[in-house]
């Protein structure tokens, strides 16, 4: 009988809800019932001895089902003991090789080294064939040879030959004056071609030992890691509290914010809240760049795409002249100009072509928020628009250009293009450059009467490092020392060879 399995109530068999409780009767499908049974045909149930009251039938399959669960153990563990038997037969028989090919080698020495000493005691009891000379090496030869070291008694025995054989000239002559049969001759002949072969045996085994103590060394010597002197971190050499002093007596600025990054170390410096947007001025080079760059490499640009060139603008360098109004040029020759003199009309002119809208959406994708440009560089009435980016949003897009995130923009472009000529006729935005003796600067910045920006990639040593630094107050050209005096001292700290000197 079934139950409701909420309330408890008995059901009946029509019943799709309890009467008590008006629960939902759930039963199982036909297809789960239907598998259910098939379960349970081909469980296996074994026991010790058959239940009670079961006919033949039954006996006979349970019996059926435990001889086929034996024969399955009884393979499983002969296949487990093959297994451990050919692991063991391998490793004891690979183990009784090496030390077969040992006792072989030692064994193979000991004879040599035997048959060296009796042969120098033979020639010791001859007291004609042997001179006191020979008597003394032979003797020394014993001793080596009761010390038990191989290598050595085989230099001794190739030495022994050669004393030998000068007395046994003169002792041959005697022996043939006195009548001495010439068996001793021919014997003695073979024992001294025996030992000079043993002696060769040796010495090449002594000149081999060194070659493998090379070797080894050698391997060593790879295999050591090499230890390199400690290179300098931003997060660890830079002191906030030292920029912010080079701000307060450099400049009036009122908001600033300083952004160091390190490449070789993936670490920061910062000073102020570096990503929130300040007024960009003419920083906006760099987000255009990225933006070119992105288009680029997707395949929606290229660097001989033909744009034309508008002036609207005072502009810098020799690409200023309105004559170049409403002419053709590659876009390279734009991203090129803009990057290395500044130029106000490339600037312009690259924001109308890839649009406002165009640049603020690749840069942000990109995880850059804080890019928003609002107007092209204009001089008088801005109607209240601007442009924004933080110093941390500059810092990192240059270092993407210059670490290859792009093809077309890669840290040969930025070494050729990225900085601003130093025969500029505004020498004033050429900040960071005077005090950075020894370094490589690829730089641009910008300023306004308000506000003084510069962001840069230094090389100095071995460290690599992008330094930017805004500054926003009521006389932001005046900003320049400051901007210098803070390159001076994030350089003298970050460069490898003043923190080791320190």
């Amino acid at each position: 009988m079934e139950v409701c399995r909420k309330c408890g109530a008995p059901l009946k068999n029509n019943d799709k809800f309890c009467s008590r409780c008006g629960a939902r009767v759930r039963r199982p499908s036909s297809r789960y019932t239907e598998r259910q049974k098939r379960k349970e045909q081909k469980k296996v149930t074994f026991r010790t001895s058959p239940e009670k009251d079961t006919g033949y039938r039954e006996h006979f399959e349970e019996g059926e089902n435990r001889k086929s669960a034996l024969t399955v153990t009884a393979l499983l563990l002969l296949l487990m003991a093959a297994c451990m038997a050919a692991f063991a037969f391998f490793f004891f028989f690979t183990g009784s090789r090496k030390t077969g090919d040992d006792i072989r080698i030692l064994s193979g020495a000991d004879h040599t080294a035997e048959g060296t000493g009796s042969e120098l005691l033979q020639a010791d009891a001859d007291p004609v064939s042997v001179s006191p000379d020979a008597d003394g090496s032979a003797d020394a030869a014993a001793d080596i040879k009761e010390s038990g070291s191989p290598s050595d008694a085989g230099q001794e025995a190739a030495g022994a030959p050669s004393e030998e054989g000068v007395d046994d000239g003169g002792d041959t002559g005697a022996e043939k004056e006195s009548g001495a049969p010439a068996d001793a001759e021919s014997e003695s002949a073979p024992a001294e071609e025996q030992k000079e072969t043993d002696g060769s045996g040796e010495a090449a085994v002594s000149a081999a030992a060194p070659e493998t103590e090379e070797n080894e060394t050698e391997m060593e010597t790879e295999t050591e890691p090499q230890t390199e002197a400690p290179s300098p971190s931003a997060s660890d050499v830079i002191d906030p509290a030292r920029l912010e002093s080079e701000i307060a007596s450099g400049s009036t600025a009122s908001q600033y914010e300083i952004y160091v990054y390190d490449l070789k170390h993936d670490s920061e410096a910062v000073l102020g809240d570096c990503s929130q947007p300040m007024y960009a001025s003419a920083l906006i080079t760099v987000p255009i760049l990225y933006t070119a760059a992105s288009l680029i490499d997707e395949g929606r640009l290229s660097m001989d795409t033909q744009v034309t060139y508008v002036t609207s603008i005072g502009g810098r360098g020799e690409y200023t002249m309105e004559a170049r109004n409403g002419l053709d040029f590659p876009l390279s020759f734009f991203l090129q100009t803009m990057t290395h003199y500044s130029d106000n009309n490339c600037i312009n002119t690259l924001i109308d072509y890839l649009t406002l809208d165009t640049i603020n959406s690749v840069c942000r994708e990109a995880g850059y928020a804080s890019v928003n440009l609002e107007r092209k560089l204009v001089n008088g009435d801005t109607q209240g628009l601007d442009n924004y980016v933080s110093a941390r949003d500059i810092s990192l897009m240059v270092r993407d250009l210059y670490k290859g995130k792009f093809k077309s923009v890669n840290a040969d472009w930025m070494e050729e293009y990225f900085r601003i000529d130093a025969g500029d006729s505004l020498p004033t935005l050429f900040g960071l450059a005077p005090g950075l003796k020894g370094a490589v600067v690829l730089n641009q910045n910008g300023h306004g009467d308000t506000r003084y920006n510069e962001t840069a990639l230094i090389r100095s040593g071995n460290s690599v490092y992008v330094l930017t630094v805004m500054l926003y107050g009521t006389a932001g050209f005046s900003y320049n020392p400051a901007v210098t005096n803070i390159a001076d001292y994030v350089n003298a700290v970050m460069t490898e060879e003043a923190v080791q000197a320190a």
